[in-house]
């Protein structure tokens, strides 16, 4: 092509010095600066779509890298792109490939670097969409280093001397007796008291149960009714509430038995002046115990 583009401006500089024969011999030398100027843009012009078409190309590795989650890949692939075209969106996609995965800290540098190196040629729509961008990361980074455990830092053990004395044999645990008061009294108002106590404790923590449960009842209707309702927050705090709810039924069936069966011992005492409850210590060979004891 670029042969033929001579061969075609000699022609035209032969024509013109023929059709100007006689006359000034300046046309013919500015129709001869025009062939020189416009032979060598040639093949840059059709060198544009085929540049174009690479760049297409490239761009669209670089979307299907960050999709699959090789962000090195797609990252390396926008760099190249920037530094060969100095379009600042290539650093936002940059941004948006760390964002989709999971590296927040990564994409609000880059994120910012496209905010500084755009600066004087962003609109107002591509700035809003790069801080709005930029203040998710840092949401979601601020949300994992809350959630994330503090490091355990491993304290050495200090050396014990062994010896090789011989493993003493375990021993049946000896029963210590004391002669403590029983700790109910004959009466038995002191466990009926109790009893009274522990099952409010237990109606309490079951009441505490049905609030939780219908939070998160409400919550998952919001999320579920509603076109917006949805979102990472509701879901978290529904997950709580039914959980607290869950426990508070378990631990107040618990604490309501227990006291029903404190109530019941502390009746029967009552009629019976020798029921008694006592806590005996229990003492033995690498073992610490207690013993309940008691007479109804």
């Amino acid at each position: 092509m670029v042969k033929g583009t001579n061969i075609a401006c000699i022609w035209l500089s032969l024509s013109a010095n023929y059709a100007a024969m006689g006359r000034s011999s300046r046309r013919v030398a500015y129709l001869a600066l025009l062939c020189m100027r416009v032979a060598p843009l040639s093949p840059l012009l059709l060198a544009s779509p085929a540049a174009a078409e690479s760049r297409q190309g490239q761009e669209r590795e670089a979307r299907k890298a960050c999709l699959a989650g090789d962000y090195a890949k797609g990252v390396a692939i926008l760099s190249a792109l920037f530094v060969d075209t100095k379009n600042p969106t290539y650093i936002f996609n940059q941004g948006r490939c760390f964002e989709q995965n999971r590296r927040y800290e990564d994409a609000i540098a880059r994120f910012d670097e496209y905010l500084q190196t755009g600066s004087m040629n962003l609109t107002p729509d591509d700035k809003s969409a790069a801080e709005q961008h930029m203040a998710h990361s840092k949401e979601m980074l601020d949300r994992e280093r809350a959630t994330s455990p503090a490091p355990v830092v491993a304290r050495p053990t200090p050396a014990v001397a062994t010896t090789d004395a011989p493993a003493a044999e375990s021993s049946p645990p000896e029963v210590v007796r004391t002669e403590s008061r029983p700790t109910s009294t004959a009466t038995g108002s002191g466990l009926r008291i109790a009893g009274i106590v522990t099952a409010s404790a237990g109606v309490a923590l079951v009441a505490a149960g049905v609030v939780f449960s219908l939070e998160a009842n409400s919550l998952l209707t919001d999320m579920y009714n509603k076109v917006d309702g949805y979102s990472s927050g509701k879901a978290s705090d529904a997950k709580l509430c039914k959980t607290l709810g869950w426990v508070g039924y378990g631990a107040g069936a618990a604490l309501i038995a227990t006291g029903a069966i404190l109530y019941g011992v502390g009746l029967k005492a009552k009629g019976d002046s020798s029921a008694a409850v006592a806590l005996l210590p229990a003492v033995g060979a690498n073992q610490v115990g207690a013993i309940l004891s008691g007479a109804f």
